[in-house]
């Protein structure tokens, strides 16, 4: 049976890798802007038209989470053009989670890997659609790391062991600093739990010898979250919804849906499943004896992340979307603690074929939507071979749904296309300064705007986000004493208060090169 069930996880795997390896690009919203930026980063690094990027970027040079993204995509950029890239990390994300999650479950109980089958709700999230890419591939690291301390905590004066678990965790915590606690936090716990009656007999030279071997293995990874967080700060800024609304939503399991309404259905579908197998759990009562501390610290944080997220502001320290962030974990965790019982085989049948089921009811909502959004940004990158190398670029962004004729929109869950317009500053042999470039004026990110040269300050109204974009391009060469060489519209929709203002000036100050449906290119006259 364990053979088989390979094979079919496998099989899940590559159902779930189809979505993505299908289309040219998957769009997700911060996807191509990292992209970009990590292009940007890696021509600063090697030198490739140093001069022309650094006339509007500074490179950061602290040591910050939030680069593994821009590291990996940019080492792939050197092989294959930038969307492809972009397409690769996504599949190693998947898989990094996929298997992951598995290996974390099997580190519990390796009879109940059955239970990681229902990965796919959590690995296609509202995170990763927003293109919350090193918070997503944080939380997959997290399960390496977790699952990697189950395995081999009785082995902690190993050296090589303190190296790889030590690794693995900074690893997480150059991805992102939020599952990098949650990591720290949960191994802490199990060492607790595991070592209650030592620290109840006061066995304090023992207690002081693991204890330091643990703090040796965290030291690194909480050197970083420490310089971070004063770097950030803890300024909140308050959540608009009332504690009934996050309830509500999160009931409805509203972190699993991330591109059409309809999705609601496999998103209540899995937490259905996800309670059903835990009550099966808790009536059997039968738990593997050695796994009963490792259950109840994941039953702890799965109330610690229920807790966060009906407690959570909407940014801490600058860092956003903290409930979407959180909104999944308690379900996923809960799958984590029931891994300590023991099923009956029916109920391990059964659960495989409806988390199949599960998976089969997304894919067929999403997948068509995914293939139009695909169509849509091949349309869009059309606007690429009208647009000269060394050029600075205003990229308007008209509509971050893509609103379509019929009034409806490719997405529901999330603007992805946001962002989209980036991809066009990562083809090889074109260097481009793309300034609405969001990630550039937050410092922990590895490409900042140079002083005075953040768009912000002139041109806030047409910032990505901001709907209708009011404003006028003008006004940014002003603050830079210096000539816009395009202007680019792209998810073209018009707007009674500002379409009109800005198309004045459009046709007053730049001529049309380019259009289609999707994109517009000015050029300024000379």
């Amino acid at each position: 049976m364990q053979q088989i069930e390979k094979y079919l996880y496998l099989g899940l795997v590559i159902m779930a890798l189809s979505i993505i390896i299908w289309p040219t690009y998957y769009i997700t919203g911060d996807g191509a802007s990292h992209t970009y930026n990590a292009k940007v980063l890696f021509d600063v690094v090697l030198n490739r038209e140093r001069d022309f990027y650094q006339s509007f970027y500074s490179i950061n040079r602290s040591i910050d989470p939030n680069w593994m993204s821009h590291l990996g995509i940019g080492l792939l950029i050197q092989f294959v053009p930038g969307w492809m890239a972009d397409k690769i990390f996504q599949i190693i994300y998947v898989l990094l989670f996929a298997y992951g999650f598995r290996y974390l479950i099997s580190s519990i109980f390796k009879e109940n890997s059955f239970l990681s089958f229902l990965f796919f709700p959590y690995v296609f999230s509202l995170p990763f659609q927003q293109g919350f890419y090193n918070y997503c591939i944080s939380l997959a690291l997290l399960f390496w790391s977790v699952g990697f301390y189950i395995r081999n905590k009785n082995r902690m004066d190993n050296p090589i062991v303190q190296f790889s678990l030590s690794f693995l965790l900074l690893c997480t915590t150059f991805s992102h600093g939020m599952p990098a606690i949650y990591a720290l936090i949960i191994i802490s716990l199990i060492w607790l739990f595991s070592n209650y009656l030592m620290i109840w007999q006061f066995q304090l030279v023992t207690l002081k010898s693991e204890l330091a071997r643990l703090a040796l293995i965290f030291l690194p990874s909480a050197f970083i979250i420490l310089l971070f967080m004063a770097k950030r700060g803890s300024g909140t800024v308050p959540h608009a919804w009332s504690m009934t609304k996050k309830w509500l939503e999160f009931l409805k399991l509203w972190t699993l849906q991330s591109t059409r309404q309809e999705e609601i259905y496999p998103a209540l579908a899995t937490g259905i499943l996800t309670l059903v197998i835990c009550i099966l759990a808790l009536l059997s009562k039968k738990f593997m004896q050695q796994s009963k501390p490792i259950a109840l610290v994941f039953l702890v944080m799965s109330f610690f992340f229920l807790l966060s997220y009906i407690q959570c502001p909407h940014s801490i320290g600058g860092a956003g979307s903290i409930d979407i962030r959180l909104g999944f974990l308690p379900p996923l965790f809960i799958l984590i603690f029931v891994a300590s019982f023991v099923f009956k085989p029916i109920y391990k049948k059964v659960f495989i074929a409806s988390s199949f089921l599960i998976a089969f009811a997304f894919l067929s909502i999403r997948f068509p939507y995914v293939v139009k959004a695909n169509e849509i940004a091949k349309e869009i990158m059309k606007a690429g071979k009208y647009i000269d190398n060394k050029s600075v670029v205003m990229n308007i962004n008209m509509d971050a749904w893509q609103q379509l004729p019929n009034g409806d929109s490719v997405f529901h869950k999330d603007g992805s296309f946001i962002h989209i317009a980036d991809y066009l500053g990562t083809e090889k042999n074109k260097h481009l300064i793309l300034l609405m470039n969001y990630e550039a004026e937050i410092n922990y990110f590895p490409v900042n705007w140079a002083p005075l040269r953040n768009p912000r300050i002139s041109v806030a109204g047409l910032i990505p986000g901001t709907y209708p974009p009011c404003g006028n391009p003008l006004d940014y060469e002003i603050q830079v004493a210096q000539k816009l060489d395009y202007v680019l519209l792209y998810n073209l929709r018009n707007y009674k208060s500002c379409t009109p203002e800005l198309q004045g000036i459009l046709d007053n100050e730049f001529y049309k090169v380019y259009t289609n449906a999707y994109v517009a290119v000015y050029k300024r006259i000379p």
